[in-house]
């Protein structure tokens, strides 16, 4: 297999469930969408298949396109008011993912950049970085972007901070939107497979590399280095 950091100038984390661990209860924001989803008047049927960003763009435009343009301001409002307060009280205890400090500092070590690329709110985000110390050349949450991965938007706009283009870069997350979004902008993409997934997590996806402990990458990130 090739090295998916040969001629890599940017790497690109995903934080929550990549290199950070909050607990945030992502049940309990998905019943709170879809509570204020039921308070417009959507039904719950229209949902299921919709993560919890993609229904708060659902309740949005159903309103607009009822002309509700007041009703959608004030929907979003709310919706995105009640995810960050989840994710505060969880945030403001993040732990570091094991082994992610070793990858960083070895990546700091080379040339190559460090962008995190997070659906989470800033707020948050900044809680669990100050909790754990890590530190990026480039953050973009979810309060940067109109468009959240797996929309290559997010990621794009991280490689535009960084000057770097998509084929020099690589997108690592836990999730199947980290792998898509990645893909959508053309980078190379890493699936990390947390203990409770299961092996073939990621198959349909077909990322350049799967790995089970971030330490798994230390060797490539050393090999690339050093051509």
């Amino acid at each position: 297999m090739n090295n998916p950091f040969q001629d890599v100038q940017a790497v690109l984390f995903d934080l929550d469930g990549t290199l950070v661990e909050t607990n945030i209860d992502f049940s309990l924001m998905k019943r709170e969408m879809i509570a204020l989803a039921g308070n417009y008047g959507i039904p719950v049927s229209e949902l299921h298949d919709l993560d919890i960003l993609g229904i708060v763009d659902y309740i949005v435009d159903r309103l607009n396109e009822r002309s509700l343009n007041a009703d959608a301001r004030a929907a979003h409002r709310a919706a995105f008011e009640k995810l960050e307060q989840i994710e505060l009280v969880h945030s403001a205890d993040a732990k570091i993912i094991a082994g992610a400090a070793a990858v960083l500092r070895t990546i700091g070590c080379t040339t190559m950049k460090v962008g995190i690329v997070t659906r989470n709110c800033r707020n948050a985000v900044r809680l669990s970085l100050e909790r754990t110390g890590i530190t990026a050349d480039v953050l973009v949450t979810r309060d940067d972007v109109a468009n959240t991965k797996p929309h290559p938007d997010h990621i794009m706009r991280a490689l535009e901070a960084l000057s770097v283009q998509s084929a020099n870069a690589v997108t690592i997350g836990d999730h199947i939107m980290d792998i898509r979004g990645g893909k959508a902008a053309g980078t190379r993409t890493i699936g990390f497979l947390r203990p409770s997934r299961p092996d073939d997590f990621f198959d349909d996806e077909h990322p350049d590399l799967v790995i089970r402990n971030l330490e798994e990458l230390l060797p490539y990130i050393e090999m690339a280095a050093e051509v």
